[in-house]
């Protein structure tokens, strides 16, 4: 084989870029912060909002999947890390946030 560009670019392959959210005019649309007006940081003893935005191993949903802005997005990981850092969230599962107190 030869290692020429021509040779080389027949065989490189170009991956996609990974998908980082809406765009700004969408996610305004679909945050939920903006649309009532609320700032995630003062929501942050808030744990029942807060867990909709974590997974069940208790890391921080992304972008593409909150739908949020990008100013909204930091602020609302920088909550949920001070929620986990207080103790009102957990750190590594949402378990105790999902158990019924009612039926216990």
């Amino acid at each position: 084989k030869s290692f020429t560009k021509a040779e080389y670019m027949k065989v490189a392959r170009y991956t996609r870029r990974a998908t980082l959210g809406p765009d700004a005019a969408t996610s305004k649309k679909l945050d939920i912060f903006h649309q009532l007006g609320y700032d995630p940081l003062t929501e942050g003893r808030n744990t029942s909002l807060l867990s909709n935005f974590v997974t069940t191993m208790g890391k921080i949903e992304g972008r593409n999947r909150t739908n949020l802005t990008w100013k909204n997005q930091r602020k609302l990981g920088k909550a949920i890390r001070r929620a986990k850092v207080m103790g009102l969230i957990p750190m590594h599962s949402r378990r105790a946030l999902l158990e019924d107190p009612v039926g216990v």
